[in-house]
């Protein structure tokens, strides 16, 4: 498959059996836009961006200096200097006065300065946090595009069904009337209006299965859009799906590597553990601070001293018991972890764009054999009908021919939902879709 084009605006699925009087029918880019407006699990992950984004201003705010004002009193049992010796006598110095209860204040100042690259990897992994969190909004986005697109297929579908079930119910009613006037001119056997009672009764329950599949589409097209049960009642109208082309099969795989936000949500988790092994390894290496303190303190006759210090300080880790070494070697599993995860949504990837377009090609081939057997089975149903009414048919046959065309209608209508599936799973398993954005950036 050298190239394939696909067009959904061919997909015809009509509308309007459920449709009810005064309610507001709804198309589909107006229900993916609520969807994607309202559904709480998408707000939830847009929670977790806006939390990302604050880790990050978190994380950059520690290679700032850091300023505390520290303030209390202190009893001792024994009196303590208040102030240090500030200097020979004759100068004004001299021991400082001694008071068992203490009053302090102080400003602290402390500046890193080098931390091994671990204050620049904090950072790093903040970013790639608040990347694989958007990522995951951008899956989670196109996940319910194709929920939101599959359910509304399959409402119309129901709908085409509906109809053509309704119009074999019909067609029996018919067939029974003309049973009926033949029993009783008794040109037919009576068995002959039994098998019609047996098969329309058979049509009705169908058409109240029908019904009862549409009400359980429509519930769950409503827990999709995040509504519940207080929100108005709405029907889905047809909507052409947007004319766009497809790669050819052999880029599609590049196409969707470079799209799929669960493949590069994996990718990014591949560089965060990478980052994590960093900055665990950051551990062994010293840091340097600037300190620096202004306070002032006093006793009982709250006559208050300055003083003041600053000065440089150098941090190396000698000993931690083993945390480290623990911390890196977890590290490099985690990192061998992720790489397998990445390749196994690789492989995935692969096999789900394989299936896509395999799927969309049969259902394509299905959809226009379809069409032609309808064709054939209306057809023979008219054959049939004519030889009944003429009495050289038999009433099984004329049932057969009605049961031929409504599995002839049927298959349309399926190939015509598998369809409109299959090319929703595409766009799903491309990265892309109709009405959902890109996820790559």
């Amino acid at each position: 498959m050298k190239r394939l084009v696909i067009l959904m605006g061919m997909v015809l699925l009509p509308h309007g059996v459920f449709a009810e009087a005064g309610v507001p029918a709804f198309a589909l880019s107006r229900v993916i836009d609520f969807a994607l407006e309202n559904e709480p699990k998408l707000s939830v992950l847009g929670k977790d961006i806006e939390a990302a984004k604050h880790t990050v201003d978190a994380a950059k705010g520690g290679r700032w200096p850091r300023l505390d004002l520290e303030a209390g009193i202190t009893r001792y049992r024994y009196a303590a200097p208040i102030t240090p010796i500030s200097g020979a006598p004759q100068n004004g110095g001299g021991f400082p006065p001694f008071d068992k209860d203490i009053y302090d204040a102080s400003l602290t100042l402390k500046l890193p300065i080098y931390r091994g690259g671990r204050l620049v990897k904090n950072v790093e992994i903040a970013e790639i946090n608040r990347l694989i969190a958007e990522r995951a909004l951008h899956q989670g986005r196109q996940e319910l595009v194709f929920n939101v697109t599959s359910v509304y297929c399959k409402i119309l579908e129901l709908e085409e069904l509906l109809k053509a079930h309704e119009q074999n119910v019909r067609q029996l009613e018919e067939h029974r009337r003309v049973t009926e006037q033949f029993v009783k001119a008794g040109s037919a056997a009576r068995v002959d209006l039994m098998k019609t009672d047996v098969e329309l009764a058979h049509g009705r329950q169908q058409v109240l299965a029908t019904q009862n599949a549409g009400a359980a589409a429509y519930a769950l097209l409503r827990s999709l859009m995040g509504v519940d049960e207080s929100y108005p009642r709405f029907t889905v109208a047809e909507e052409p799906f947007p004319e766009k082309g497809y790669p050819p099969e052999e880029k599609a795989v590049e196409v969707a590597l470079r799209q799929r936000p669960d493949y590069l949500k994996v990718k990014a988790r591949t560089e965060l553990f990478q980052a994590r092994l960093d900055l665990a390894r950051g551990k062994r290496l010293p840091s340097v601070d600037v300190a620096g303190e202004y306070g002032e303190r006093a006793g009982d006759s709250l006559s208050f001293k300055e003083n003041w210090n600053i000065g440089l300080r150098l941090s190396y880790p000698l000993f931690d018991g083993g945390i480290t070494r623990a911390e890196i070697k977890k590290g490099m599993v985690e990192l061998e972890r992720t790489g397998e995860e990445l390749r196994a949504v690789r492989l995935s990837i692969v096999r789900e764009v394989r299936e896509a377009y395999l799927a969309v090609a049969d259902a394509e081939k299905r959809l226009a054999v379809a069409r032609e057997a309808i064709s054939s089975a209306e057809e023979n149903l008219r054959v049939e009908q004519l030889k009944y009414e003429t009495g050289v048919g038999t009433t099984r046959d004329v049932i057969d021919a009605q049961t031929a065309l409504l599995r002839a209608t049927t298959d349309r209508h399926q190939a015509s939902y598998d369809l409109a599936a299959a090319k929703a799973a595409l766009d799903k398993a491309l990265g892309s879709n109709a009405y959902g954005e890109v996820a790559s950036r």
